[in-house]
């Protein structure tokens, strides 16, 4: 696999700076990623959403503001002919981010670090979208209740005796792997939550409270919502033992009402 040369490199970071100049890439980033996406060279692509992207897969706090700033607002746009509904297209916009900036592929790279800059970056980002909403409207309605309003006890509207089965069996040990987890979330992780889901403080305020911009505090929070799902994910395999087949289905109950149990377990 090639890599572009110095020179090369030198000339692509001054055109990716020139598109984006408040962020900032190393000659070591650019030319690794350039070196995964774009091993046949970069002759034709889209260097400078390319420069971007590579920005945003190394976490730069800037290049995820400039993402959001230029793309997230056209999310609307992107799945309106799915559902308009203010709520869907809230929460596709939240499981994009975590999907492009926290969920990690197997080689431990997140999402945007898949854009081979062969099309524009807006392009791109539509498909990304559009599975986002097809699979939130194919995935059968599910609902969470509490116990004391303390944590979650599972609920399915949709028949299934496999899942009604594994919710009886092992409801127990899911409510309490998701306290544990909440438990040990950090006193920082379990403020910003609060002020979220109990206080009802919106990015832009909770920003103002740590003195961050507003794109951190939504990556504070995407990130906190995966860690919980993953947390309890990994305690119940540890001690039920269960293929993760069958952990991911119990998972997958949770995840859509996960913002209702969140609060109802932070509000006790």
């Amino acid at each position: 696999m090639a890599e572009p040369d110095t020179t090369r490199i030198s000339e692509l970071l001054a055109t990716g700076a020139a598109a984006w100049p408040a962020v900032k890439v190393t000659a070591e980033q650019l030319g690794e990623h350039l070196a995964r996406v774009a091993p046949d060279g970069v002759d034709g692509l889209h260097v400078e959403d390319l420069y971007l992207a590579c920005a945003c897969a190394n976490k730069d706090d800037r290049a995820i503001l400039a993402f959001e700033s230029k793309y997230l607002h056209e999310v609307p746009s992107y799945v309106g002919q799915i559902d308009r509904s203010p709520s869907f297209i809230d929460e596709v916009g939240q499981q994009l981010r975590e999907k492009l900036f926290v969920t990690t592929n197997e080689g431990g790279r997140p999402k945007i670090s898949e854009y081979t800059g062969r099309g524009p970056l807006g392009a791109w980002l539509r498909v990304v979208c559009v599975r986002i909403a097809l699979n939130l409207r194919r995935r059968p309605k599910h609902t969470v209740e509490t116990e004391g309003e303390r944590a979650p006890v599972l609920r399915s509207t949709a028949p299934d005796p496999e899942m009604d089965f594994l919710k009886s069996k092992y409801k127990e040990e899911f409510r309490d792997a998701f306290q544990a987890t909440l438990a040990e979330l950090s006193g920082d992780e379990r403020a910003v939550l609060k002020m979220h889901y109990i206080d009802g403080l919106n990015i832009d305020q909770i920003g103002t409270a740590y003195r961050v911009h507003r794109a951190t505090v939504a990556r504070w929070l995407a990130h906190s919502r995966e860690k919980i799902l993953e947390e309890t994910k990994k305690r119940l395999e540890d001690r039920l033992k269960l293929q993760s087949a069958e952990v991911d289905s119990l998972i997958g109950l949770v995840r859509s009402q996960l913002d209702v149990s969140i609060y109802k377990f932070l509000k006790s």
